[in-house]
């Protein structure tokens, strides 16, 4: 069951979203339960994508669902520069890594909250209003 390790989240409306995961099944998963909930939802295969969606100025989201693990480059990565650009939407991590340093990295980086995988829908509605 996926649980909540942080939170700093200000509380705002979440229309858009994008779900950044190497893994298409999860980003299939993902964007189904954001779009159950009434977001409208664009996805990137990696940190990469996501960092150039927002370079080439279409990267206008409400929310941004994370992966830690990635090619190219990383959760982590990603999250530090999409923060150094000054992106603040919110910026939810989602990981089945175990490993408490690595994900306090993940926190630290700029994150509003980590879930473990998989996500849910208690877990996503968390972070909607």
């Amino acid at each position: 069951m996926a649980t909540e390790v942080g939170s700093s989240m200000i509380a705002r409306r979440i229309e858009t979203a994008l779900v950044v995961d190497d893994c298409s099944v999860v980003r299939m998963l993902n964007t189904k339960l954001l779009s159950i909930l009434g977001v409208k939802v664009s996805s990137a295969k990696d940190g990469v994508e996501a960092v150039a969606m927002y370079e080439a100025g279409e990267g206008n989201f409400d929310l941004i669902v994370m992966d830690l693990e990635m090619p190219r480059m990383n959760g982590i990565e990603a999250t530090t520069e999409l923060r150094a650009m000054g992106v603040d939407c919110m910026i939810i991590g989602a990981t089945a890594c175990d490993d408490v340093s690595r994900r306090q990295r993940f926190m630290e980086a700029g994150l509003d909250r980590l879930f473990n995988k998989p996500l849910t829908i208690a877990n996503l509605q968390s972070c909607l209003n």
